[in-house]
């Protein structure tokens, strides 16, 4: 059974109070209302990581079960073991590399046949613990950056092992949908307790092989070692090689005799670069084998990330949910800027940003808020990404460009929504190139892969839109939107003519705009057509699926509402105000519009323009209430994309990302004080509850606001806003933008 830690008047576990009580805790704490569970326990497909990690850490150690889907893991199974590096929140998976299982009794080498039940678990951001039950072994993990350390607490027994597995992923052992392709795989045993392994794989998400490398060392010296190839012990032998594609698994393994209660202590780092990278790293970050001391500072590091956002009388369990999401938020992509080698040492790096589709609408915009730096971080890696690769693609994982994008170039509006709210330590004009590479040479949808086939998917730059095929419709309406952002950086950096240009070119996606297409009961929706303008007439509430129909993860009804940069326009085709709120309304309520997935998250904000922000904080409230708890999230998590979607939410706020403005509705926080990129703090006060729906009144920084829409300047530098809600619809904002 999952323990979930509060720091509040539940019982904890016993070896939590003993480990906080060393730690002499005398910060906010916050790190301890964090419960990595939420996202793993759900059945929504969440496929949270329940393991822990630094905020935007290199490493991620969590343990695997034999179908645990992205993740790696189902809590209701048994252990296999303990993987080191994992993506959280995804559709499909990537890593779970060098899996390791501490055992007792006869040792077990082969995949599957030294699994555990597990009890007495502790899912914390800087610390995971359980009980492996066959064997009587606690096991206890805490991340550094690049590192971590294990502790396993042995019973007594003449022949105790550690296994190492260098051949384990999570495409090819537990989701093997996915596929792979194990090109290789080196083993080496230092006989004082070192092992190193190197994995060469083809699989999950990146796009191509990649070499991942561990250096791990033990704290006693071993009486028993050797390698093992599919199940083939060679007991003494320190090295194993394959450079061929194999499906064998090959590893290492270490026995010895324990006591009862002996601790035996492992640490290791993980480095895209090599041995000694790995070797330099863990070193650095890691010196003996004090474990309370690496989980007590990553405590420390969790709850000054966390301060970012402190608030005011709410719950435990809503406050738990609430810095579950933030966690998630911080632990979307990693800087992996150490772990370069040669002429790129010194240069950002960072990596597994699984996708900006996801990311760019609500995540950046709230790292913008509270964690420019980040931002900044992110941005400048793109920009040398840029040089070497000549484009910054949808997916950059494993140090590698995914070029089979999802939607738009969206990166770009990444880029205009930093731009345009002053994140600080960026050359704009080298990001702008990345946008204007888009703008001038991309634009190109998903076809056969290949850019210059000539196909459909090639045609958005002459057409203004894609003719009919594989997601044709979803990607002309993104990159539409990618013209207006990148429109709105080139106007602000006196790029007139590109600026001319890209806004003009937005507008394009009125070309699928079939106004006699009809659902039945309304009439007038986003169409897929041919190079000569004929539309398909598609069903506009049917769901073709992903990759291989006009629309990717929604229906034309979910986006015949993605306009970011063109509401007015669209209300206008739908019949004015009226006639667009009562029929957006209907689709909510009849569950047309899917608006907890990141094609319809800005949906309940359209109602705003068209004078009924009333609306669009209810149907806000109602995403928040049915999709997200202490099990999970409305589905998949996305790396920080619904985490942060969540707190903006909550805070009252949400951004149209690339644009430098924020929808308002009623918080569902009392208070909140959030500490800003530019060193300021805001503060948000509004006497929240369930039924208070609705925006009565709200005064910005003193003065009364009377809109529905704040721009990003007056809250920037910090301030001050102050809700009055009600239960019942009000007038405010109702004028409009």
């Amino acid at each position: 059974m999952i323990k979930k830690i509060l720091n509040s008047g539940r019982m904890l576990p016993m070896m939590v109070v003993a480990f906080l009580a060393t730690g002499a805790c005398t910060d906010s704490g916050l790190a301890d209302f964090v419960d990595t569970t939420v996202g793993v326990v759900d059945d929504r497909s969440s496929n949270c990581v329940i393991g822990p990690m630094l905020p935007y850490g290199s490493i991620n150690p969590s343990p695997q079960t034999r179908e645990g889907g992205p993740d790696g893991y189902d809590p209701g199974q048994p252990i296999d073991g303990f993987a080191q590096l994992h993506v959280s929140g995804t559709g499909w998976g990537s890593y779970g590399h060098f899996l390791i299982q501490p055992q007792t009794g006869s040792l077990s080498v082969i995949p599957g046949t030294h699994s555990s039940p597990h009890s007495d678990d502790v899912a914390l951001p800087y610390l995971y613990a359980t009980t492996l039950d066959r064997y009587g072994i606690r096991v206890e993990v805490a991340p550094a950056h690049y590192s971590a350390v294990y502790r396993f607490t042995f019973p007594r027994c003449d022949s105790s092992s550690v296994v190492f597995d260098a051949s384990q992923s999570i495409a090819g052992d537990i989701a093997a949908y996915m596929g792979k392709r194990l090109l290789g795989n080196e083993v080496f045993v230092d006989p004082d307790g070192g092992v190193r392994m190197m994995i060469n794989i083809e699989a999950g998400w990146p796009e191509g092989p990649y070499k991942l490398y561990v250096a791990a060392h033990m704290d006693r010296k071993p009486e028993g070692y050797g390698v093992w190839e599919d199940g083939r012990i060679a007991p003494g032998e320190t090295s194993l090689v394959c450079d061929t594609v194999t499906t064998a698994h090959r590893g290492a393994y270490f026995t010895f005799p324990t006591s009862e209660g002996e601790q035996v202590h492992l640490k290791l780092a993980i480095s895209f670069v090599g041995y000694e990278k790995a070797e330099e790293l863990l070193a650095s970050e890691i010196r003996g084998w004090d474990f309370d001391g690496v989980a007590q500072r990553g405590r420390r590091v969790w709850n000054e990330k966390l301060a970012a956002v402190k608030l005011d009388e709410v719950s435990d369990s809503a406050k738990t949910v609430f810095y579950s999401a933030l966690y998630r938020v911080f632990t979307f992509a990693r800087d992996r800027s150490l772990d370069r080698g040669g002429l790129d040492a010194g240069q950002p790096l960072w990596d597994d940003n699984y996708a900006y589709w996801d990311t760019f609408r609500t995540l950046f915009p709230l790292l913008a808020l509270i964690d420019g730096e980040a931002v900044a971080g992110n941005i400048l890696s793109m920009a040398d990404r840029f040089g070497k690769e000549g484009c910054v693609y949808d997916g950059f994982i494993a140090g590698r460009e995914r070029r089979m994008d999802q939607g738009g170039n969206d990166v770009d509006c990444v880029i205009a929504d930093a731009f345009l709210k002053g994140v600080e330590g960026v050359d704009w004009e080298r990001a702008y190139a990345i946008v204007r590479n888009n703008a001038e040479n991309r634009r190109i949808g998903y076809g056969s892969g290949d850019p210059d086939d000539g196909g459909p998917h090639t045609r958005y730059r002459e057409l203004g839109y894609i003719p009919t095929c594989n997601m044709s419709s979803s990607q002309t309406l993104e990159f539409a939107y990618n013209d207006y952002c990148a429109g709105l950086m080139a106007q602000r950096l006196g790029r007139a003519a590109d600026a001319e240009k890209y806004l003009e070119r937005s507008h394009g996606w009125t070309a699928l705009w079939n106004p006699d297409l009809s659902d039945g009961k309304y009439r007038g929706f986003i169409d897929a057509a041919d190079a000569d303008g004929k539309f398909a007439s598609i069903e506009p509430d049917k769901y073709g699926g992903s990759w291989i129909s006009p629309f990717y993860e929604g229906s034309s009804w979910t986006y015949s509402y993605f306009v970011p940069h063109d509401f007015d326009r669209l209300i206008a085709l739908m019949g004015g105000p009226e006639a667009f709120v009562e029929r957006l309304d209907c689709g909510f309520r009849e569950k047309k519009v899917k608006y907890d997935n990141e094609p319809g998250l800005l949906a309940s904000r359209a109602f705003v323009h068209a004078g009924r922000p009333d609306l669009s904080s209810y149907w806000v409230h109602q995403s928040m209430r049915n999709g997200f708890d202490l099990k999970g999230y409305p589905g998949n998590e996305d790396t920080g994309a619904m985490g942060s979607w969540y707190v903006f939410c909550n805070l009252g706020l949400c951004p149209n990302a690339g644009q430098d403005f924020y929808y308002l509705n009623a918080p569902m926080v009392s208070g909140a004080l959030l500490r800003l990129s530019r060193g300021g703090k805001l503060k948000i006060k509004a006497n929240a509850a369930p039924e208070n729906v609705y925006i009565k009144s709200l005064k910005v920084n003193g003065k009364q606001w009377e809109s529905a829409i704040l721009p990003h300047s007056e809250i920037a530098s910090g301030g001050i806003l102050e809700f009055e809600l009600g239960p019942e619809p009000t007038d405010f904002g109702r004028s409009g933008e």
